[in-house]
């Protein structure tokens, strides 16, 4: 499961891989964003939840003037193949 920032609720990995694909390449024609962990917490020693920024940036880096920045959170559940995203939720930030 897997919530955009802008509120779309999209179900099962075929869901959320349609609209990525339809999505994203259009969108990241000129920019990307970087990631860095803010916080993690253990729900259990299987299950964590983490908190990301997300900046937006142009392809050499540089930041995205007047572009908010995300919030994501996962949700991560380890099981015999490793870790796995398990639901997702983007939020923009908003001054």
């Amino acid at each position: 499961m897997w919530t955009t920032a802008h509120g779309k609720k999209l179900i099962g990995r075929d869901e959320i891989s349609e609209f990525t694909e339809r999505v994203l390449p259009g969108a990241m024609r000129t920019s990307t964003a970087t990631y860095s962990v803010e916080q993690v917490l253990f729900v259990r020693p299987d299950v964590v939840v983490v908190n990301a920024r997300q900046r937006p940036v142009h392809l050499d880096g540089t930041p995205l003037p007047d572009t908010p920045e995300g919030r994501p959170v996962y949700v991560l559940a380890k099981d015999a193949d490793g870790w796995r995203i398990a639901a997702g939720q983007n939020t923009q930030v908003v001054a």
